[in-house]
């Protein structure tokens, strides 16, 4: 009998372990729907506490700025760096080079920056006859990287023992802060036989003016020197502005050239009736380059072909039917410049019209003046970029060339050009050689040379052509 109770338990554990076995196989239907999952284990679940969700690790993200400010923290380390190879080297610091770059590009107006450079010049020479130093005092003088940014003019001057250094370097750092100026660089010495004090003035780490005094403790003859008066101005010529004439024997010697002739014929007919030697320089494919070009050479001025040269970008909104590009062959040049000295008659010489991409480009500029060599023209590189070499290539070639001093009317003001031109002048007289500006065919402009080349030429200056200045 017990048997058959514990088969009969056998059989029924084995239907329930087989039942269980085919629930976890196939889904039951409870209620219309599909359970998947056995009633006991959901049961158990229901039971059981429900689980938190498991919370994920927040990372923190690194804000934009904070690569902003790394960036420009490597970015300014990296120019410094590179500022101080260059000035170690001997070349021009990276600083001054991004800011030429930028003036190319039009960001910068080059006007202002002369007018504050000839400020702080008047500025430093007014220092100089107050402490007692004259012109008889300058030893030596010159003008560096003249018409670019990094211009500055140096110069050297034995003073005599009754000049106090201290005072004078006070004064000229007064008269310099005034005009917005600072010290670039100072250094004073002391030796046996003299004392020397060098001071450099400018804007930022630009020098514009460079002054060294020596001022010897004996004379050569071993005795001390005596205390001297400062001369008077009847007695010994003091330092003028830069746009006054130096001295009544004193004299310059300028070339005008007026560039972007040929739009309009009634400001050109008002420069022939100056009676000036000037150099009218006229578009190729104007309206009136063909009649100004015979006005001008019948009354005994100067012809030039202004031509139109590829520029970096685009400062003339008069786009020149005939330009000079980089990558044009040979043939085409010569097609070009032919065409252009077909429309402009009387022709001496050339100079480009804008040309800060073409001017800068070596072998666009040995085509060019190929074609020059070949038909007997000068040329005058008007110094568009920094970048040029149309100056160099030109001499190499044994072309006739020159280039531009002074843009007298960057500024289209009255004033500005007016100190432009005495600029030119006084620049003339300084470096003892014929200089050459460069304007342009406007109205402020021709009212400016209608007043001041007369009062120029009864000062005793003599005007030039552009022909009787290239060498």
């Amino acid at each position: 009998m017990l048997s058959r109770l514990r088969e009969r338990k056998s059989r029924r554990g084995g239907g329930a372990s087989r039942k269980r076995l085919w629930s976890f196989l196939l889904p039951k239907r409870s209620g219309g729907k599909v359970s998947s999952k056995p009633r006991r284990r959901r049961a158990a679940e229901g039971r059981r506490a429900p689980s938190k969700p498991r919370k994920r690790r927040a990372t923190r993200a690194i804000s934009p700025l904070v690569f902003i400010i790394a960036g420009l923290f490597g970015f300014a380390v990296a120019i410094f760096g590179l500022d101080f190879l260059q000035t170690k080297y001997g070349r021009s610091p990276v600083t001054v080079e991004l800011f030429t770059w930028a003036q190319n590009k039009g960001l910068f107006s080059p006007g202002g920056r002369q007018l504050r450079a000839e400020a702080l010049r008047k500025a430093v020479n007014e220092a100089l006859i107050e402490s007692g130093v004259h012109r008889n005092n300058l030893t030596f003088q010159k003008s560096v990287s003249k018409g670019t940014p990094d211009e500055y003019e140096y110069r050297e001057f034995r003073v005599s023992p009754s000049v106090r250094l201290e005072s004078l370097r006070a004064l000229l750092l007064e008269k310099a802060s005034r005009q917005g100026a600072g010290v670039v660089a100072i250094e004073k010495s002391a030796r046996r036989d003299a004392n020397a004090l060098a001071v450099d003035l400018g804007f930022g780490r630009v020098k514009r003016q460079c002054l060294l005094f020596v001022q010897p403790t004996q004379d050569k003859k071993g005795a001390k020197e005596g205390p001297t008066r400062p001369t008077t101005t009847a007695q010994t010529p003091q330092f003028e502005p830069s746009g006054a004439v130096i001295g009544p024997r004193e004299s310059a010697e300028v070339a005008i050239i007026v560039d972007d002739c040929g739009y309009d014929l009634s400001y050109a007919k008002r420069l022939v009736q100056i009676g000036c030697p000037l150099t009218l320089s006229i578009l190729p494919k104007t309206t009136f380059a063909s009649a100004t070009a015979e006005a001008a050479h019948a009354s005994g001025l100067e012809v030039m072909l202004h031509l139109p040269m590829e520029p970096v970008f685009y400062s003339d909104p008069r786009v020149p039917e005939l330009e000079v590009r980089c990558g044009q062959t040979e043939e085409e040049i010569e097609t070009l410049i032919a065409e252009a000295l077909a429309s402009v008659p009387h022709v001496m010489g050339v100079n480009n019209h804008e040309g800060s991409k073409a001017c800068a480009d070596r072998n666009t500029m040995a085509t060019v003046m190929s074609q020059l060599k070949r038909k007997g023209l000068y040329f005058i590189d008007s110094r568009t970029t920094a970048d040029t070499v149309a100056f160099s290539v030109a001499r190499s070639m044994n072309v006739k060339v020159a280039s531009r001093d002074v843009f007298l009317d960057n500024e289209n003001d009255e004033h500005a050009i007016e100190a432009e031109l005495k600029e030119l002048v006084a620049l003339s007289i300084r470096l003892k050689k014929p200089v050459i500006g460069i304007c342009h065919l406007r109205e402020t402009t021709v009212e400016v040379l209608e007043e001041q080349l007369p009062l120029q030429k009864r000062d005793g200056h003599r005007f030039l052509f552009a022909s009787q200045v290239v060498r």
